[in-house]
């Protein structure tokens, strides 16, 4: 057996690419059907977004990779001290999940910090941040978020620089200003 001539033409080519859709869509419910096998086999629980913090956090952090252990660690401490901060910790980052994040999403946020792990040099933002943005003013068009809050992005540890819990005291600072 052999195959000759496998590139697809401009006339074919539209729909094979279209027609990956509903699997990607798909995606996101089989990632978590996924990890709640894994938890029933080990105990451990682990969600698409994760959040932890206050129940009714005002300043948010979203960040996904290893960054996120030390604003978790953080966001403890400053919970326990009063403050009303959270973290969303991303699992799945593509395909981005509206309903799965909102589901993380405390409604109380009025500022957000978006973190990549990557520079993009001549882009608005990092890849995290634009999705973020995307999917709140998705939320917001169809309902299901009240009001867009102050969303400012930003990067962590590149070239495996240091991320400090005093780093991540001082982005919450930071989203305390009326225009963070």
């Amino acid at each position: 057996p052999f195959i000759r001539g496998t590139s697809p033409n401009p006339d074919v080519y539209f729909q094979a690419r279209e027609s990956v859709n509903p699997y990607y869509a798909k995606a996101p419910f089989l990632v978590q059907e996924a990890m709640n096998k894994f938890e029933k086999l080990t105990g451990r629980s682990y969600q698409l977004y994760e959040y932890e913090g206050h129940p009714e956090a005002e300043r948010v952090m979203i960040i996904m990779g290893s960054g996120a252990q030390v604003a978790r660690e953080t966001v403890k401490k400053l919970c326990a001290s009063g403050e009303k901060v959270g973290v969303i910790q991303v699992r799945l980052y593509r395909p981005f999940s509206l309903s799965y994040f909102m589901k993380a999403f405390p409604a109380s946020v009025k500022s957000i910090a978006v973190l990549d792990r990557t520079k993009e040099p001549g882009a608005t933002g990092e890849p995290l941040y634009q999705d973020v943005i995307a999917n709140l003013f998705a939320a917001f068009n169809n309902g299901s978020l009240r009001h867009i809050p102050a969303v400012i992005g930003g990067r962590y540890g590149l070239s495996s620089k240091e991320f400090t819990p005093g780093m991540v005291k001082g982005i919450f600072e930071e989203l305390k200003r009326d225009s963070p």
